[in-house]
């Protein structure tokens, strides 16, 4: 009889801008844990940045969670006389400093792509070396809101000006598979009141503009129903969360039925795999 058992494919794990709202993703990231589905690749941007490295770096979906009730605004945001931004950025890359303990993306358990925009040449700047946290600051760098990090003659803000879910980019990290999370495409019916919403709410409307095209090159897409909820607020976690865990488990039938036929298990060692059908061998 001869051994059926073949390599799993691959999956990537695309996760999209959308302010504090992107707290849907550690929903999302908790289903997967508990139904087993495993990722192989994580492509960020801005708040997905974020999650994703605090999650590839090895922070568990509880301890995320704790933060993000925790940390207040003071805890991230630095205010300074307004220039090129409201917030100088320091505290944010001092923080995620902290949390990643400094890491390298060779370093973290999850390999990781983090998406920038360049503003000189109006060009997509990925990150899959050097240090996490410089990335994620570039990555957070909402135009207007925080000082454009500068990293060389490279002055970087949001990812999402020109990619805010980077499917393709999970795609060229070597996914068969690639799963989106999206958060910008139900519109708003939040209030808007601040700075932040306004410039979110942009973004958000040229992501929608943006996903028509990149959509059908993804294999699924998660959407969160979180419109209702404002990109600023810091007190809608657990609403966020479980905003996401809805939205995954909504989705489940249709991420089964990439593998077909086949079933995911793990082998002895632990392994990923997907057991194919005996062939009649």
């Amino acid at each position: 009889m001869h051994d059926t058992t073949v390599e799993r494919p691959k999956i990537g794990l695309a996760l999209g801008s959308g302010g504090l709202r992107g707290m849907a993703h550690v929903g999302v990231l908790r289903v997967f844990e508990k139904e087993g589905i495993p990722i192989d690749y994580i492509a960020g941007c801005s708040i997905g940045s974020l999650i994703g490295a605090l999650y590839s770096a090895g922070l568990s979906l509880d301890n995320i969670e704790k933060l993000s009730k925790h940390l207040k605004r003071r805890h991230w945001l630095d205010f300074v006389i307004p220039k090129m931004g409201l917030f100088s950025g320091e505290r944010v890359l001092n923080m995620i400093r902290i949390l990643t303990k400094k890491k390298t993306f060779d370093q973290l358990q999850i390999p990781l792509s983090v998406v920038a925009t360049e503003l000189h040449e109006g060009k997509e700047v990925i990150f899959n070396s050097g240090e996490v946290a410089t990335a994620v600051r570039a990555s957070v760098s909402v135009p207007g809101i925080f000082i454009p990090f500068q990293i060389g003659n490279m002055m970087l803000v949001d990812g999402a000006v020109l990619n805010p879910t980077p499917i393709d980019v999970a795609r060229s990290m070597g996914a068969d598979i690639v799963i989106a999370v999206d958060l910008a495409h139900a519109g708003t019916v939040f209030s808007i009141t601040n700075i932040f919403d306004v410039i979110i709410q942009s973004i958000d409307i040229m992501e929608r503009e943006l996903m028509k095209t990149r959509e059908t090159v993804c294999d699924v897409i998660i959407r969160p129903d979180v419109a209702h909820i404002s990109p600023s607020s810091f007190d809608k976690t657990e609403e966020c969360i479980a905003l996401g865990e809805a939205a995954a488990m909504e989705m489940l039938p249709q991420i089964r039925l990439l593998f077909g036929s086949t079933d995911l298990c793990k082998t002895e060692t632990g392994e990923n795999r997907l057991l194919l059908p005996s062939a009649g061998y």
